[in-house]
C-alpha cells in the first residue's frame, strides 16, 4: 500500500501552510509604537517643579505721596519703617500690626496705654542715629517719613530711600492736614476703614472749634507755652512746634524769630514782661519730669509769683500720655489736645465733655478702653 507513506508528507505541508496563515493574520494589525517607561522615581514632584520655576515678582503700584513724588510701592505692604517718632504715632493710630519698630526706648508713660504686644518693638533710631543695619536686616516693605513738607524733607526721603533700597514715602504731619493724611495712609496701607474713621474725627475736632474763629480780639486768651525742666524753651508763633495756639484761636505770647530750629529759649524776665493770661507747660520727656510737676514748680517759684496766670492759678501741665497732647512730637496726638486745650481756655465758647471725648480718642486712636482710674490721672498728667 502505497497511501500509508504518503500520510506524513501531506501532514508536513499541512502544518506549514497553518504557520503561515497565522503569520499572515499578526502581520495585518499596525505595529504598536513603543511607550516610554516612567516610574515613580523618575516623574518630576511638584516640589521640584515649583523650584525650578522663576519666582514671582510682587505686584507694584505707583502712587503719588503728598510731597507730590511718584513713588512705587509693592501692592501688599506687611511691615513699615517710621523715619520718625510722629511716623511711628500714625503707623501705632493706623495699622499697628505693619509698625516695624520705634525710634527711641518707650518710657513707663508711654508703655501705661501703649498695647503690650507693640511695647517690646524693637528700637532703631531717629535722625542721624537711625540704626540703618539694623533696619535693613528686618527687611521692612516700605518706609514712611510724616513731617512738614518741604525741600529739606524730599531731599530726606529720596537719600532713605537710596540708603534702605526700599521706597520712602513722604506724609504731611501739619495739624490741619490730619484728615488728608490719615486717608492717604490709610490707603497706602490697606487700612481704608480705620483710616476714614480717624480723618472723620479729625474733621469733625476742626469743625467743632470752628466757631472758636469767631471769637472777638478782646476776648482771645494770650497763651505761654513752655518745655524744658525751667520751662523756658518756647515754641514761637509760626512754629510747627505751636500750631495747636493757632488751631484753637488763642495768641501765642512768644512773638519772636525762628532761627535755625523750632523752638527757642528764653529768659525768666522774657516770660515776667510777656505775663501771659494762661501758661501751659510741657514738662522735660527726657528728665522724666510731667507738666503737673512742671506747672507746680512755676506755681511754687517766687519768681514768677507776680505773673497774672499764676496769681489767677491758670498755670497748667499738658496731659501726656502716651504721648503729649500739646507737642514733643508734633503729630496726630495733638487732636485730642485741640479738644482739651479749647475747653480750658474758652469754656464759654465751646460745648465739649473733654471725659467722653478723651474716650473716644483713646479708644479709636490708641486701641484702648480707658478706666475710670486712668482718666483721672490722665487729666491730672500723673498717668
Amino acid at each position: 500500500m502505497k497511501t500509508p507513506k504518503r500520510l506524513p508528507a501531506i501532514l508536513l505541508a499541512l502544518t506549514v501552510a497553518a504557520g503561515l496563515s497565522v503569520g499572515c493574520t499578526r502581520t495585518e494589525d499596525p505595529p504598536k509604537e513603543s511607550q516610554p517607561v516612567t516610574t515613580e522615581s523618575q516623574a518630576p514632584s511638584q516640589k521640584e517643579t515649583a523650584e525650578n520655576q522663576e519666582p514671582e515678582e510682587p505686584a507694584l503700584r505707583e502712587i503719588t505721596d503728598m510731597a507730590g513724588r511718584r513713588v512705587e510701592v509693592p501692592g501688599e505692604i506687611d511691615s513699615v519703617f517710621s523715619a520718625s517718632p510722629v511716623s511711628a504715632i500714625f503707623l501705632y493710630m493706623i495699622a499697628p500690626d505693619k509698625l516695624l519698630g520705634w525710634n527711641y526706648d518707650l518710657n513707663d508713660t508711654e508703655k501705661s496705654i501703649i498695647l503690650e504686644e507693640y511695647q517690646s518693638l524693637p528700637n532703631f533710631g531717629m535722625g542721624d542715629a537711625i540704626n540703618y543695619e539694623a533696619v535693613i536686616a528686618a527687611g521692612p516693605t516700605i518706609a514712611v517719613n510724616c513731617g512738614t513738607i518741604n525741600d529739606a524733607m524730599i531731599s530726606d526721603c529720596d537719600a532713605m530711600s537710596e540708603r534702605l533700597g526700599i521706597p520712602v514715602v513722604a506724609v504731611d504731619s501739619q495739624l490741619n492736614h490730619s484728615a488728608e493724611a490719615f486717608r492717604f495712609m490709610g490707603e497706602l496701607l490697606g487700612a481704608e476703614e480705620q483710616g476714614e474713621a480717624l480723618a472723620a474725627y479729625a474733621e469733625k475736632t476742626f469743625g467743632d472749634i470752628q466757631s472758636l474763629a469767631d471769637i472777638p480780639e478782646e476776648k482771645r486768651v494770650r497763651v505761654y507755652y513752655g518745655n524744658g525742666e525751667d520751662s523756658l524753651e518756647t515754641a514761637p508763633a509760626g512754629s510747627s512746634h505751636a500750631q495747636i495756639l493757632d488751631a484753637i484761636n488763642a495768641i501765642n505770647v512768644a512773638e519772636l524769630e525762628l532761627g535755625d530750629g523750632s523752638r527757642v529759649q528764653i529768659s525768666a524776665e522774657q516770660l515776667l514782661a510777656w505775663d501771659p493770661d494762661v501758661i501751659i507747660v510741657n514738662g522735660e520727656p527726657k528728665a522724666d519730669m510731667s507738666g503737673s510737676a512742671a506747672a507746680e514748680a512755676i506755681l511754687k517759684n517766687p519768681d514768677y509769683a507776680s505773673l497774672k496766670a499764676v496769681q489767677e492759678l491758670k498755670v497748667y501741665g499738658t496731659p501726656n500720655a502716651p504721648f503729649s497732647w500739646v507737642d514733643r512730637p508734633p503729630g496726630p496726638n495733638r487732636l485730642i489736645g485741640m479738644r482739651w486745650f479749647s475747653a480750658l481756655i474758652y469754656p464759654e465758647f465751646i460745648n465739649c465733655d473733654v471725659k467722653e471725648e478723651v474716650h473716644e480718642f483713646f479708644d479709636l486712636f490708641y486701641h484702648v478702653d480707658l478706666t475710670d482710674e486712668q482718666m483721672e490721672k490722665l487729666l491730672k498728667g500723673t498717668l
